[in-house]
């Protein structure tokens, strides 16, 4: 029984991607696609609408034969919030299953971040019962889901929060370090995702990297690879707290790039627009080229969508949760 109940969920999982994305389906349709019976599809795509997962969205064109009924997934089935958190700002949005935003909003917290976390808890709760699932994104280091030290927010040092959100949202919940979800969500984004990837960005709270190695974010043994502050570069914990006064921003970027390049060898290197790097991208092109030998040049480019990659890996992590659920 337990092989039987164990194919069901995957051949249930192989529907779910038919029908994902939008569209009207038949069962026969459907049966084409994943390879499967139609009496098993017809069965699924049965228990999929009882539970209220997937909806009779009327009959097709009749080709000379009875109309086939047509099936849909309810995006609104199962709902998944997606938190951001950058110094004292905490931005978040409700999505439904096909990526659309019911709700979205960004505050200052001024009554402290997990006082503020708690609040919004209940409200979504309240406004939103199909919410099934929550991801977080960290701008500091992390093990296990604790935050470590942040120069944007002190208080949370030691704090799993993991489980306090876990607790506040009473469902399944992913934290994950900002840098990582962005270099997922920048794989996800394209059509063909880098052999091994690095994005680089200059925030608030500092400097950071996230590397995706075969599409897969590289979080080191501890999850405290990315933190770029600890990088033997002179005055580099200064640079953290005053952002990076004084700094050569080109000799700097240069010898992050370099350090990548020795350690991880990746074929595209992301930097996101920052002020201080302005009209500087390609003298760090160039130097990168005088200290690398061309078989470690990686690509570097210039992007203007850290807010896209960053959200997009968000989601990414939400709906894993949010499948698991189902």
């Amino acid at each position: 029984m337990a092989d039987a109940g164990r194919l069901k969920q995957v051949n249930m999982t192989l529907i779910r991607e038919a029908m994902r994305g939008g569209g009207e389906h038949s069962k026969n349709e459907l049966a084409r696609r994943t390879g499967l019976s139609f009496p098993t599809v017809s069965r699924i795509v049965d228990d999929l609408v009882e539970a209220g997962e997937a909806k009779e969205t009327g009959t097709a064109a009749s080709t000379g034969g009875r109309c086939a009924k047509q099936y849909a997934l309810d995006p609104a089935y199962r709902l998944f919030l997606c938190l951001r958190l950058e110094g004292r700002r905490l931005s978040w949005f409700v999505c439904d299953l096909n990526g659309t935003r019911l709700e979205q909003e960004e505050a200052e917290s001024t009554n402290g971040i997990l006082h503020d976390i708690d609040t919004l808890a209940m409200r979504v709760k309240a406004r939103y019962p199909q919410l099934a699932a929550a991801a977080m994104g960290y701008d500091g280091p992390l093990q296990n889901g604790v935050a470590a030290s942040s120069v944007g927010h002190p208080e949370l040092r030691g704090v799993s929060l993991q489980a306090h959100l876990e607790h506040s949202f009473g469902l399944p919940v992913a934290v994950e370090r900002d840098m990582y979800l962005v270099s997922i969500g920048c794989c996800c984004r394209r059509k063909q995702a880098p052999k091994a990837l690095v994005c680089v960005y200059l925030g608030r709270s500092g400097i950071g990297a996230g590397a995706a190695i075969g599409g897969k974010a590289f979080h080191g043994a501890n999850g405290f690879a990315g933190e770029l502050h600890y990088l033997p570069i002179k005055n580099n914990l200064e640079y953290a707290k005053s952002h990076f006064a004084g700094a050569d921003m080109v000799a700097y970027y240069m010898q992050v790039i370099r350090a990548y390049a020795a350690l991880l060898n990746p074929d595209r290197v992301v930097l996101y627009d920052d002020p201080l790097i302005s009209g500087k991208v390609e003298r760090i092109r160039n130097a990168c080229a005088q200290t690398l030998p061309p078989q470690a040049l990686p690509v570097i480019e210039l992007s203007r969508e850290f807010t896209q990659d960053y959200e997009a890996g968000l989601c990414a992590l939400a709906l894993g949760l949010v499948e698991e659920r189902l």
